[in-house]
């Protein structure tokens, strides 16, 4: 009986235009001894039919549909019909390198790995660049390494926060009982990954890269104001994550963590606001709801020097105005990024955003 070595679980709600982009980058894989999970999440389109045709070229593809109950259930699912050694995920539009599954297989097997790391590829502003998550490859961690460094990055920032450019060993996953939260609409995958990491006994980062992120901007997943991203990233700042889930941090210095990543968010929610199609009024209603928000001025003025930390340009400009109440250089600053935004500008900015300021 053949050994399945990688079960892949791809999540599938509405995603016909860029299902066979998915689909071929599967069946193209140098390992051949894989199971391809598709969970079609009460999609609307032909996107079922799509699967059910490449199912008939391919036994590997299961296909397994349900009605809609979003992202994280479609993926527990999955997780819960996985027979793979290993379990991956890919969303349902984006790719992989041909030989991404048999190169992740085969270093995580040699360590007998509970989770491996690999580098993503992004797709933006009509160019590729890889993506660097900060930590020294190629070197097996232990739980204390990741209970001192990873879960404390998980809590902070996002470079962690994908599924996707990883693979989990499928026993360990469900002996600890890791699962995605069926009751969040975003930052699932980190709930996921905080729960994993916080079991793993050894993890590994690789410098290989083959997971191809493709930066949709009409996903439903980026209607920043529809889907009032602000209020789910306070949700997740008063979440006890310790209490949730067993963590050894202290308090304090989750709390400050959680603080940290809260004024991240707010940075972040303010760029992507001003350079969405939505109404100005709408757009600058909500940006100001957030920046001059009472608990966000509280934390920026608490954790502001840990807040700065490493930080950019935009982030300082950011945290300034929070920290003045200042609604004309918070109108200015979403003015003139509306006004001046252009694929090409946005890199500048963010190589601009790179810019250390040195400490006067």
């Amino acid at each position: 009986m053949t050994v399945i070595k990688i079960s892949v679980i791809i999540p599938v709600y509405n995603a016909k235009d860029y299902l066979h982009d998915c689909i071929k980058s599967l069946l193209n894989q140098t390992l051949r001894d894989c199971e391809f999970i598709f969970v079609n999440d009460g999609s609307v389109d032909n996107s079922h039919q799509i699967i059910e045709e490449y199912q008939k070229e391919d036994q590997r593809i299961i296909l397994i549909n349900q009605e809609n109950k979003g992202i994280s259930e479609a993926r527990n699912t999955g997780v819960n019909n996985a027979n793979g050694q290993y379990i991956g995920f890919l969303d349902n539009d984006d790719y992989l390198k041909n030989d991404f599954l048999e190169y992740l297989y085969n270093t995580a097997i040699k360590d007998d790995l509970d989770i491996l790391i690999s580098k993503t590829i992004l797709g933006r502003d009509g160019k590729f660049i890889i993506k660097e998550n900060g930590f020294e490859k190629n070197l097996v961690f232990d739980n204390a390494f990741i209970q001192n460094s990873i879960i404390p990055n998980l809590l902070r920032v996002e470079d962690l926060f994908a599924v996707w450019n990883k693979i989990y060993k499928r026993s360990f996953i469900n002996e600890n009982q890791v699962r995605f939260p069926g009751n969040r609409v975003i930052e699932e995958d980190n709930i996921f990954n905080i729960q994993a990491f916080n079991k793993a006994q050894k993890v590994l980062f690789t410098n290989y890269a083959g997971y191809y992120y493709r930066e949709v901007a009409n996903s439903k997943s980026r209607l920043i104001i529809e889907n009032d991203y602000f209020s789910k990233a306070l949700e997740k700042y008063y979440l006890d994550y310790k209490k949730e889930y067993d963590l050894s941090i202290s308090a304090a210095e989750l709390e400050k963590l959680k603080a940290i990543r809260l004024l991240q968010r707010v940075s972040y929610l303010v760029y992507k606001c001003s350079v969405s199609i939505t109404p100005f009024k709408t757009k600058w209603n909500y940006i100001k709801q957030m920046v001059f928000h009472k608990k966000v001025y509280e934390l920026a003025k608490k954790y502001h020097n840990e807040a700065l930390a490493d930080k950019g340009l935009y982030e300082k400009i950011i945290l300034k105005i929070i920290l003045n109440k200042s609604q004309m250089s918070l109108f200015i600053l979403v003015l003139s990024i509306r006004i001046g935004y252009h694929p090409k500008i946005s890199e500048i900015i963010r190589n601009i955003n790179n810019f250390k300021i040195s400490k006067t």
